[in-house]
């Protein structure tokens, strides 16, 4: 009775093991080394396993993962969605559980190759494109991808200039592998040599990657460039203020008292925070005027995010944006409106079939209308790209300013949403992938933080604090060769896995 319970439970224990060993290697915990064995607890527990049963221990990793990663989403319904508690409990497992079935799709996968202790080096290429399709299906959310757990480890994470994200969540997933392959040949055998050959490989070649990745840095910050200094402005507005008459003055009154401080470094650029003015530029005229003779005074080019409001002659009614504005000796210079829009944020998606969730949430009452356009503003004659928000999560709208011409990106967000969580400091984790993959500095202001700088090699630095009126100054060099082998041929890393999958795929149904 006692080794049918143990042999019945261990897969699911080891199963919780992985799930929370993945939580620790993100922030607000960010211990990233973990990851590197993270998952070698639930790989031994699927060995043997097939069918339902699989997909079920690795689900219950996935919504311990998923659980443990984004408690956040929480707060974001009930502090600033105003939704029920016991309802945005239930809609925060809803999206934990979509995404924890991703991690149950591996369990599912991987025992239709096999029941071999073998099949567990087909790991990186299953999780790899498992993680693309969470990218990309339903307008994606690649979130807390494995790679993101190596943010802080510029070093490591250099190969992204050839595969994205995918060349270092492979790695990572290799190793795991080749460890949990050990472990089970030396269980089912005893211990030979060879059982750990494959573990010795894998960790050879992610310490080879690592020591080409600190030449790589160096062979980056020796290229020719310009320098661009550049401060941010933390405004740390409440959620809540934002848009209230009573405090509007007040959220402009910081921001102008802070720029006119920071505008004595004499930078060649401020960056305000997304929707960082509380009214419609160009239509609040006294407002409007305002900000422009802060621009003329200080002689400095200002980057700030606000509504944008477009008026349809066709169908007589006003469009509204998410825009960054590039206001420079008091005129408008360029502006970009954001993309890629977030679902129940900014718009509603199938609204007509949706209709009960402007009942449940205080969601817009109107979409707003996305950009379509990814055209570099330019300042002291470098092109510079602005992304908005969580877009920047998303690798192909920065590579697609980088191929338009951009050297430079500004990320503006506001993170108040999440609250006093892991969450600014996840989001900021895609940034250094961004810098690698397209060799671009990046400039992130955040309304509450964390706002910071990323450079070309991925290195994040002078970073502000969550919750605290801040201000940050940095010089960035900007690489004139910006662009990589991934800003020309993007995902081709990933195409690669899901052809060799395939291959491997047929190879076994022909064998059996």
């Amino acid at each position: 009775m006692y080794k049918y319970l143990m042999e019945k439970w261990i897969p699911w224990a080891l199963a919780a093991a992985s799930g929370v060993l993945l939580v620790v290697s993100y922030p607000p915990f960010g211990a990233g080394y973990v990851a590197w064995i993270a998952l070698v607890p639930l790989m031994i527990a699927l060995h043997d396993k097939q069918g339902i049963d699989s997909f079920y221990i690795a689900l219950a990793c996935g919504i311990i993962y998923f659980t443990g990663v984004m408690p956040w989403i929480y707060t974001v319904l009930t502090t600033y969605g105003h939704i029920w508690p016991p309802l945005a409990v239930i809609l925060t497992f809803i999206l934990i559980l979509y995404l924890a079935v991703y991690t149950g799709l591996y369990g599912l996968i991987l025992p239709a190759f096999g029941k071999t202790a073998e099949m567990l080096f087909l790991s990186p290429f299953i999780i790899v494109l498992l993680e693309y399709a969470r990218g990309h299906f339903l307008t994606g959310l690649p979130w807390a991808l494995i790679a993101h757990t190596q943010s802080y480890y510029p070093s490591v994470i250099q190969m992204a200039l050839f595969t994205g994200t995918a060349g270092v969540t492979f790695l990572i997933v290799l190793v795991n592998s080749s460890i949990a392959y050990a472990f089970i040949r030396t269980r089912s055998g005893g211990f030979q040599p060879r059982s750990l050959a494959p573990a010795a490989v894998a960790i050879t070649l992610a310490i080879i990657n690592t020591v080409w990745g600190q030449a790589n840095i160096r062979h980056v910050k020796n290229l020719d460039g310009k320098e661009i200094n550049a401060s941010i402005i933390q405004g740390n507005i409440d959620q809540d203020m934002k848009w209230d008459n009573k405090y509007r003055d007040t959220v402009i009154a910081t921001y102008f008292t802070l720029s006119k401080s920071e505008a004595k470094k004499k930078p060649d650029l401020l960056v305000w925070p997304e929707a960082s003015i509380p009214f419609f530029y160009g239509y609040d005229a006294m407002r409007t005027n305002f900000l422009n003779k802060l621009s003329e005074s200080i002689d400095t080019p200002i980057l700030f995010g606000g509504l944008g409001v477009e008026h349809s002659e066709d169908t007589g009614k006003n469009y509204y944006t998410n825009r960054a504005y590039l206001l420079n000796n008091g005129k408008v210079v360029g502006h970009y409106d954001k993309m890629h829009l977030v679902p129940f944020g900014e718009y509603v998606p199938l609204r007509k079939l949706l209709f009960f969730v402007n009942k449940i949430t205080k969601a817009l009452s109107s979409d707003t209308t996305p950009g379509d356009t990814a055209s570099p503003l330019t300042i002291n004659s470098i092109p510079l790209g602005s992304q908005i928000c969580y877009e920047i999560i998303f690798a192909e709208p920065t590579r697609m300013f980088v191929r338009n011409g951009a050297r430079l990106i500004t990320n503006i967000t506001n993170d108040a949403w999440f609250g006093k969580s892991g969450a600014s400091a996840q989001h900021m984790a895609s940034l250094p992938f961004r810098a690698v993959e397209n060799r671009i500095a990046i400039i992130r202001s955040a309304n509450t933080g964390i706002s910071g700088f990323v450079s070309a090699t991925g290195e994040i630095s002078n970073t502000t604090e969550l919750f605290k009126v801040a201000t940050a100054n940095e010089t960035l060099k900007v690489p004139d060769k910006s662009g990589t082998f991934y800003t020309r041929f993007g995902d081709v890393f990933t195409l690669a896995c899901a052809l060799l999958l395939a291959t491997a795929y047929i190879r076994v149904r022909r064998r059996n």
